[in-house]
């Protein structure tokens, strides 16, 4: 790895000479356009308001790739299967044994939501270090920027976050129906007798509170996690690319950014399996669970949740 950097520092400092000597120097420095924080308005239906941004459109061409993928890789199954079909297989069964190891052998059904988020989440990603995505075309007299990395839009995120919100929520309320409300407004406290109901009924009233701010905020977290990280690699990458002066010295920092944008798309994914895990568990189950293994074994979802 120092070889690495010190003969990225060489081949720079060298090229910043050559260009000195040459006259080749940029006349200024961090010459570079920064992203905009959210998409563009491609189609204006009423306003800026309500229109189709560039992100959205993005967004819909992903979808589409994955659906025509998905076509036709599983239109023709096989019993001995072609190499497209091995491919799929094997990422449809790492998927599903990493869900399993997660959630346990009950959560394979969601193999299908955590799959979508991931790959969906995946391609996002990966949209901003491709060399057209966000770049700016001279169209009828006017820049215009048709295509933009889905998931460097907070709106787009927020829309995700969103939908896994309303997932789980109502994964856990066909759970438990009506006593899934209970983790919120919690009043295990007052079944205590006399005069114990006095001081936890309050607590518990407390700690159902905190349950309910902590999930509403789990909408939050979701979306600038995602946002923040994929935002701030594309403009380390245009701050950078605007200070070298070979462009394939930029290359090592596109390697860490397709690292970031493969844990940033597990993360997503991983973290609304774990609040489904969480919504179909209830604290009755959480609390036997810890009476009979005790606190050092009683490890459950939760702890991944909040790590």
């Amino acid at each position: 790895m120092r070889r690495i950097l010190a003969a990225i520092v060489i081949v720079n400092v060298a090229a910043i000479a050559i260009a000195w000597i040459g006259g080749f120097l940029p006349s200024k420095l961090l010459d570079y356009e920064q992203p905009s924080l959210s998409g563009e308005p491609l189609i204006r239906i009423f306003g800026d308001d309500i229109s189709i941004s560039n992100s959205l459109f993005t967004m819909w061409l992903v979808m589409a790739l994955l659906i025509v993928i998905g076509f036709v890789v599983t239109r023709d199954l096989r019993e001995q299967p072609g190499p497209l079909q091995n491919a799929l297989e094997l990422v449809v069964q790492g998927l599903g044994d990493f869900v399993e190891g997660i959630g346990g052998a009950g959560t394979r059904r969601y193999v299908p939501l955590f799959g979508t988020l991931f790959l969906f989440l995946l391609i996002s990603n990966y949209l901003g270090l491709v060399p057209f995505v966000g770049a700016k075309f001279a169209l009828g007299g006017a820049e215009v920027e048709p295509l933009r990395a889905p998931s460097s839009d907070y709106h787009v995120n927020l829309g995700l976050a969103l939908t896994s919100f309303v997932i789980y929520q109502q994964i856990g309320i066909r759970k438990h129906g009506a006593s899934y409300f209970g983790r919120f407004i919690n009043l295990s406290g007052f079944r205590a007798g006399m005069p114990s109901a006095l001081f936890m009924g309050p607590i518990m009233l407390f700690v159902g509170a905190i349950e309910l701010i902590a999930d509403v905020l789990r909408l939050l977290t979701l979306t600038l996690r995602l946002w923040g990280n994929i935002y701030a690699g594309e403009f380390a990458i245009a701050v950078v690319g605007s200070l070298v002066i070979v462009p394939i010295l930029v290359f090592p920092f596109i390697g860490l950014e397709l690292l970031v944008g493969l844990v940033q798309s597990l993360v997503f994914a991983m973290l609304v399996l774990v609040y489904i895990v969480l919504a179909l568990e209830s604290h009755e189950e959480e609390e036997g669970h810890a009476e009979q293994h005790g606190p050092a074994e009683s490890v459950t979802a939760k702890e991944v949740a909040h790590a």
